[in-house]
């Protein structure tokens, strides 16, 4: 990706980051097991791009990665279906699917919600196909759940949603528009709430809807803050069925996160310099200032340890991939957070491990590996 092409939508550089590394690492898992992948791009657009060959595209970033598995033999087949509503923007669109001859590319000028059977047929066109859906709306109308209902319900399949959590807090308040069907609940709760509090419970809200709708085992949330401006300005949710898919997302999050703070950290020095007309001494890592990322990741790391102590003290013996399912699926906790945890309450005496393996350096989850509760 080049940095250029992203000033002042750092936001989106975040994005396509988490997108490209989850594929890459997707793409041989789900082609060993598949015929074919189906990369499947809602509202394609493309939008915002500066790159005449439109590689700061999310279409662009997804399908280099899988056309790279497929090349390296990785997978057998790949698929896409790329749809955009705006005219304009659908030229654009179509052009770049006929510069692409070495996996399939349709391109569709759909209103993406008045097609959705048709994009379950073309997902559902070989049985032994795995698709991937890309739902990237510019509000938030498009995902409402009622909507994206039967897409969710594709199985095999995956599903990364950007939630628009700003805009929908900004109105809210509006009882005009339908958030009771983008959240399938009433919102009665949600308006008495504010601040972190109503951010915090409405993505729990709708990612809890992703998983209870797409019957998915594991739904994740993670949040994208604005460029230079300390808040939040949507969440990644992703759903999956699988474990691997769990583990995975859990390894992008984990990377994506710094590389936002990063990203983050050069947009506020840009703008501090077009203030002052000149340049600083130190590098930006070191006039970077975050506080919302640090507020919602201590929550959640809070949620998650009450979560593992709950399940410890109820089982008395749980099993470290059992722990692990239950403490990735919060926001921002990573597995190095479990494993720290675990040490400090083993260095107390509260819990001990069974079946640990003589050379076993760290617990992981592919192992057999238990958690005794001794004390907690």
């Amino acid at each position: 990706m080049n940095d250029d092409f992203y000033h002042d939508r750092e936001q989106s550089q975040v994005k396509h980051r988490v997108l490209q590394r989850y594929l890459q690492a997707f793409a041989p898992i789900i082609g060993s097991a598949y015929d074919e992948i189906v990369y499947v791009d809602c509202m394609a657009g493309p939008w915002e791009s500066r790159d005449t060959a439109l590689s700061d595209t999310s279409f662009d970033i997804a399908l280099t990665a899988l056309r790279s598995c497929k090349r390296e033999g990785r997978c057998r087949r790949v698929r896409a279906l790329l749809i955009e509503n705006n005219p304009e923007s659908y030229r654009s669109l179509e052009e770049y699917a006929r510069s692409i001859s070495d996996i399939e590319v349709a391109t569709r000028c759909w209103d993406f919600n008045d097609h959705i059977s048709d994009i379950v047929s073309f997902v559902k066109h070989n049985r032994n196909s795995f698709p991937f859906f890309f739902i990237d709306p510019t509000g938030w109308k498009e995902a409402r759940i009622d909507r994206i209902a039967p897409l969710l319900r594709v199985e095999p399949g995956e599903v990364l949603i950007n939630f628009m959590s700003s805009w929908i807090i900004r109105f809210l308040d509006d009882e005009s528009k339908p958030f009771e069907k983008l959240l399938n609940a009433d919102v009665k709760h949600l308006r008495s709430l504010s601040g972190d509090e109503l951010e915090d419970e409405l993505v729990n809200l709708y990612a809890t809807q992703v998983r209870g709708q797409g019957n998915y085992s594991y739904t994740c949330a993670t949040p994208i803050l604005m460029p230079d401006r300390d808040s939040i300005h949507y969440h990644l949710v992703f759903g999956t069925r699988g474990f691997k898919g769990l583990e995975e997302f859990k390894k992008t999050e984990a990377v994506s996160i710094p590389f936002m703070h990063d990203v983050r950290a050069l947009a506020q020095r840009r703008r501090d310099e077009q203030k002052a007309g000149q340049g600083f001494l130190f590098d930006a890592s070191h006039t970077y200032q975050e506080n919302r990322y640090q507020r919602f990741n201590r929550r959640r790391l809070a949620n998650a340890r009450e979560s593992i102590i709950g399940l410890l003290t109820r089982s008395g013996c749980v099993s470290y991939q059992n722990l692990f399912q239950e403490s990735m699926q919060y926001s921002t906790v990573i597995e190095a957070d479990l494993r720290q945890w675990l040490d400090e309450w083993k260095n107390e005496g509260k819990i001990r491990y069974r079946n640990w393996s003589p050379r076993q350096r760290v617990p992981h989850p592919d192992t057999t590996i238990d958690v005794l509760h001794e004390l907690i």
